[in-house]
């Protein structure tokens, strides 16, 4: 399978159905829509609308430990030793 044309390029972007994987052959692509399960894209909506919303309800704790995560820059230590920018 191949990324789709309009993939985004942002790791936090939401990821539609239409836009992730898609079969590379045309006779597969009509049935790809039946493999995906339709809860996973509405998960990802709502926790794309739940980041968007600051991750409302979230304790203290978990909001700093969210943010620490996904909107500052850190190292993360790979399996060789190396250190690399944490990318999501």
């Amino acid at each position: 399978m191949a990324l789709h044309p309009e993939f985004p390029e942002s790791p936090y972007a939401e990821l539609l159905p239409e836009q992730r994987w898609f079969p590379a052959a045309e006779e597969l692509r009509k049935s790809y829509a039946k493999l995906l399960p339709p809860l996973v894209a509405t998960i990802r909506g709502e926790v794309s609308a739940w980041r968007n919303a600051g991750y409302a309800s979230a304790s203290e704790t978990s909001r700093a430990l969210l943010n620490w995560w996904f909107e500052s820059d850190h190292l993360v230590e790979q399996a060789d030793g190396a250190l690399s920018p944490f990318r999501y």
